[in-house]
């Protein structure tokens, strides 16, 4: 064998330790990370057993979360853990009952590491620190027939990172864990949907759900329909645009500012539940605008005219002293006004 053929043998075994080490060494990557769940205010979710599993360490649930439904995408509680830090989770397992269903939920779903992975590296501006930071918890949304959701979420900032489909399975009493039992004992659904001393439904939701009955379930995959819009503040003469953060009710999060919003650009997103923003006057007097809530009805119906293929301002038109606002929609040639939103102004912030 010729000198120059062995080092070549020699450069592709070290080239194949190196990399090697590289991949053992990405996947090694940590960080801290808790988990939490989210179900709709509607469609109240009990939790059964459940986990956030990485290399090492799984993130466990288990029948002391009680009952969730604190909205789609906003977090219920999380619990502390003794590890501080952990490797991107692989795999996500979850079993549930749903109150509303009569049902419980099961499934196991791998996680997409490689996206997680990259968008904690990627990270954010936290803009009270002004430092770069990133995600921090994991939120496990569940939906009615067996629809589940995961998002990611740190400090102004939630992205979805998996969608997946539980099957519907059975559970008895002799079956369940002693903790668990509970909620197979008989009428305990209908307790917690209709006694008002549980207090499972604030009372104005309750009210709605016997007007309106409740939600068509297909609705959380409506959710997610994105549509190209970036969000545009008209101001008064000398006026200048601090922030503007936003939720969609698709459960995700943005928040922009500094950079973010001089690079404020039209992007695909789901359409927007609740935004809100600061500004100032020529004379540096500060002010403040929250669109509390859009009406469901009429924010999908502008967007589904105003049409996927279209670049889409979801524009805002503050007057000089900050007491009105009007809200539209504008594409190429088109405007549509949003007539029915729940606006709050502030007046001069001291």
């Amino acid at each position: 064998m010729g000198i120059s053929r062995l080092k070549a043998i020699i450069l592709f075994i070290l080239y194949g330790f190196s990399l090697v080490s590289c991949q053992n060494k990405k996947m090694e990557e940590k960080y801290s990370w808790s988990g939490t769940i989210s179900a709709p205010q509607e469609y109240p979710m009990e939790i059964y057993s459940g986990g956030i599993i990485a290399n090492g360490f799984t993130y466990g649930f288990d029948a002391i979360w009680g009952t969730q439904n604190t909205g789609w995408g906003n977090e219920g509680g999380t619990m502390s853990v003794e590890t501080q830090q952990m490797e991107i989770p692989h795999r996500l397992e979850f079993t549930w009952y749903s109150l509303v269903e009569r049902k419980f939920f099961t499934g196991k779903w791998d996680l997409d590491q490689e996206n997680i992975s990259r968008l904690f590296k990627e990270g954010f501006i936290d803009q009270d620190t002004k430092k770069k930071t990133t995600y921090s918890n994991f939120v496990v949304g569940l939906a009615p027939k067996g629809r589940v959701v995961l998002w990611i979420n740190g400090p102004g900032n939630q992205k979805e990172v998996g969608v997946f489909q539980a099957h519907d399975t059975i559970i008895t009493q002799e079956k369940a864990y002693e903790n668990a039992k509970y909620m197979l004992k008989e009428g305990f659904a209908d307790r917690m949907l209709n006694d008002p001393s549980y207090e499972t439904f604030k009372p104005e939701l309750k009210a709605r759900i016997e007007k309106e009955g409740y939600p068509s379930p297909e609705i959380y995959d409506a959710f997610r329909e994105k549509y190209n819009w970036k969000p545009v503040v008209l101001l008064p003469e000398g006026g200048e645009w601090i922030d503007f953060g936003f939720n969609n009710y698709n459960g995700e999060q943005e928040n922009l500012f500094g950079e973010s919003l001089k690079e404020n650009t039209y992007k695909k997103r789901a359409v927007p539940k609740f935004c809100g923003f600061y500004w100032q006057d020529k004379d540096k007097n500060r002010y403040a605008v929250w669109i509390d809530s859009f009406n469901e009805k009429e924010i999908f119906d502008l967007f589904q005219k105003s049409g996927k293929e279209k670049n889409i301002d979801l524009t805002i038109k503050i007057n000089s002293d900050n007491s009105a606002a009007t809200i539209s929609l504008k594409s190429e040639n088109e405007e549509l006004p949003v007539t029915k939103a729940k606006i709050r102004l502030s007046r001069k912030i001291e």
